[in-house]
């Protein structure tokens, strides 16, 4: 990591916090981690705070990282999750990772809880990059003064731009849907 990661730690046991800080200090990730132990300052974080990645205990005394995520979610801040608890089962480990969080680390394997950050921020960022060149090249490819079409191996219409709508005068449902014919 070239800069300084901002990290956003939900953790309400003062021992766990320390070790896993050590462990991105031992792992060499250079960061700027806050501590926060509970729903609300949680919220208040997200917002002020502007976490990179978010490091999350499942249980805690009124808050759990299912709710946690789910905040992040509603919260549209985009950034990876990942969930440093003691056990859980391989079902709720699946289930988490269903749900959107980008990685899971038991406290008894920190080791690999560097790693873990690196790589999900490394994801992160590239679909953010990805994300923006798609977006840059819709744009280009709606204004541009040609009709755009694309096709599949087969033939058949995957889109068709809206400059190809004026050109042609049929949508592109009507045509991806095969209500009209070319």
């Amino acid at each position: 990591m070239n800069r300084q990661l901002k990290i956003l730690h939900l953790e309400d046991t003062p021992t766990d916090a320390e070790l896993i800080a050590r462990e991105l200090k031992t792992g060499k990730i250079d960061s700027s981690i806050l501590l926060v132990d509970n729903k609300a300052d949680f919220v208040m974080a997200l917002k002020e705070f502007s976490p990179d990645v978010i490091l999350s205990d499942h249980s805690l005394p009124s808050f759990n990282s299912n709710e946690a995520l789910l905040l992040l979610k509603e919260s549209g801040i985009a950034v990876p999750f990942i969930l440093v608890t003691a056990t859980m089962s391989d079902e709720f480990a699946v289930s988490i990772m269903k749900q959107g969080a980008s990685d899971y680390v038991l406290k008894d394997r920190l080791g690999r809880l560097p790693s873990a950050i690196i790589n999900a921020v490394t994801k992160h960022r590239m679909e953010m990059e990805q994300q923006a060149v798609h977006e840059r090249l819709q744009f280009h490819l709606e204004n541009t003064p040609l009709g755009f079409i694309e096709w599949d191996r087969n033939g058949v219409v995957k889109s068709w731009s809206e400059r190809a709508v004026r050109i042609f005068g049929w949508t592109e449902a009507e045509v991806v849907t095969g209500n009209k014919s070319i």
